[in-house]
């Protein structure tokens, strides 16, 4: 049995909704009850303020994108991590001409 995991993204299903295209990472074995999703949002996509039942962790790896939560405005870009709490209201929309990437970690599903 291998000690590690190795996944190339460009062979894991990918799934679109509108502007945005993402890649789901669960691993069982690796990290029980934990999702990490690869998510490239194209400019001029949007995501409707929601709430989750569980928190999340945003790591910006490319672009920069808009963050309102719970009222707040945030802009991110490359290399910043936002963590959102379960319940908090939380939307997001691309920022400028080029694609938002980025990594949403969240556990309890």
């Amino acid at each position: 049995m291998p000690r590690y995991t190795y996944r190339r993204l460009s062979r894991l299903p990918l799934s679109e909704e509108g502007l945005r295209r993402y890649v789901e990472l669960t691993m069982p074995d690796a990290l029980p009850g934990v999702s990490v999703r690869h998510t490239v949002m194209r400019p001029g996509a949007d995501i409707p303020v929601t709430t989750e039942d569980v928190g999340q962790l945003f790591l910006t790896v490319s672009g920069r994108g808009v963050m309102l939560l719970d009222g707040d405005r945030i802009e991110v870009s490359a290399n910043e991590v936002v963590f959102v709490p379960a319940r908090c209201p939380c939307g997001l929309q691309t920022l400028g001409g080029t694609d938002w990437v980025y990594l949403l970690v969240q556990s309890g599903e």
